[in-house]
């Protein structure tokens, strides 16, 4: 009897694994669903690439390509995903510091997010670029 017992729980449980695919298929990606819309509305902190928009002083040019600059945004995880796309920006002057150098201190209040975006920048790294600037022709 333990045997036939055994049996029957055997295809209970391979039926319950098996059938009606759609409806399990369809409940795991509700279920997803549901996580990712809970997720993205989540206050959350991440490092994104800040794009640099440099002025330099009339009769030079940048000798080098514009260093990696970073800020810390913290926001909801939907302001963040944005950012992804749509980079913040800092707009600089690099005056000469003398010996065809610029030197350009960096904070977080230098960095612009797009708008619309409920966030805010936390910090920024690196706080102090050095550029190479020679004379332009």
């Amino acid at each position: 009897m333990s045997g036939a017992r055994a049996r029957r729980w055997g295809r209970r449980l391979r039926a319950a694994v098996t059938e009606r695919w759609p409806a399990k298929i369809t409940a795991l990606l509700l279920a997803l669903l549901l996580w990712l819309v809970v997720t993205l509305q989540a206050p959350a902190e991440n490092w994104v690439e800040v794009k640099l928009e440099v002025t330099v002083d009339s009769g030079y040019a940048l000798a080098d390509t514009l260093p990696r600059v970073r800020a810390l945004v913290q926001g909801r995880g939907r302001d963040l995903v944005e950012l992804a796309g749509d980079h913040p920006t800092a707009h600089v002057e690099a005056a000469n510091a003398g010996g065809d150098l610029a030197v350009i201190a960096f904070a977080a209040s230098d960095v612009e997010l797009p708008a619309g975006l409920d966030a805010r920048v936390r910090d920024v790294r690196p706080r102090v670029v050095r550029l190479k600037l020679r004379r332009a022709p």
